[in-house]
């Protein structure tokens, strides 16, 4: 009987042991990287999420999403662009929680071999009398983190709204250009008054180059909304392109 007993209280303490042992251990920190991220429609990027300590026992409660799955979604440690926007993939675990930032550009300017997401589309109507316009200007802008400028600057006649202009051939007047806010990099492309193609430096200087390819199209849609088109290439091996099909922010003057 004595030994039974003993037996008994081994077999307890054996199984006692390990449930003093095993503590639950929640998750403090969750990390994501990268923290943000700008992308395009259409692009991919793969997220790394860690939680600390290593050895936390509700891991099994990490739940990962989208505040808007509209502009981006998430599957499998990977988000898609979807539509340009702002949201967050956001990873909780309890009471810890962290995102990862997703700015979604739906048109770029692409200049220099370099992509710019479009902030802002502004333009003027150039009015001659009260209800006539004459001329349209139109400008794409993107922000950059240092808050500095990227641009492309339309400028047409009224006859030419809707028409596809080809700068490398003799035009009346038009006019379109990229650059920065301060104008240290870019080209004005325009018709000189013979018509032919003429091209200076975004600060106005004199450059050789000359136009390889030179298409641009704006179409009124309805309201404020317009369709740019724009194709350029130089000799020099400069280019630039964009295509916005959205509201502009239009003034009349």
């Amino acid at each position: 009987m004595k030994h039974t007993s003993l037996l008994l209280l081994s077999l307890l303490a054996a199984l006692l042991i390990p449930c003093a042992c095993q503590k639950d251990i929640p998750v403090t920190d969750i990390f994501i990287q990268p923290a943000s991220a700008t992308l395009f429609v259409g692009e991919s990027l793969d997220l790394s999420i860690q939680c600390y300590p290593e050895d936390a026992t509700n891991t099994d409660e990490l739940q990962v999403y989208s505040t808007n799955e509209s502009i981006v979604s998430y599957a499998n440690g990977r988000i898609t662009a979807k539509d340009g926007g702002s949201a967050a993939i956001t990873a909780s675990c309890g009471n810890v929680l962290s995102q990862c930032r997703v700015k979604v550009y739906k048109y770029m300017l692409k200049k220099g071999g370099k992509s710019y997401g479009i902030d802002q589309a502004s333009g003027h109507l150039y009015l001659m009398g009260m209800d006539s316009y004459q001329e349209l200007d139109i400008v794409l802008t993107h922000w950059p983190a240092d808050g500095s400028t990227q641009n492309l600057k339309a400028w047409i006649t009224k006859e030419q709204l809707g028409q596809e202009l080809d700068f490398t051939k003799p035009l009346s007047d038009a006019f379109v250009g990229v650059y920065a806010n301060n104008n240290e990099d870019g080209y004005f492309i325009y018709s000189s008054s013979e018509g032919t193609p003429m091209i200076v430096t975004a600060d106005w200087s004199y450059t050789d180059a000359t136009l390889v390819r030179g298409l641009l199209r704006v179409d009124f849609v309805q309201s404020n909304r317009y369709i740019v088109h724009a194709d350029f290439k130089l000799s020099n091996g400069y280019e630039f392109s964009t295509d916005w099909d959205g509201p502009v922010s239009m003034k009349t003057e």
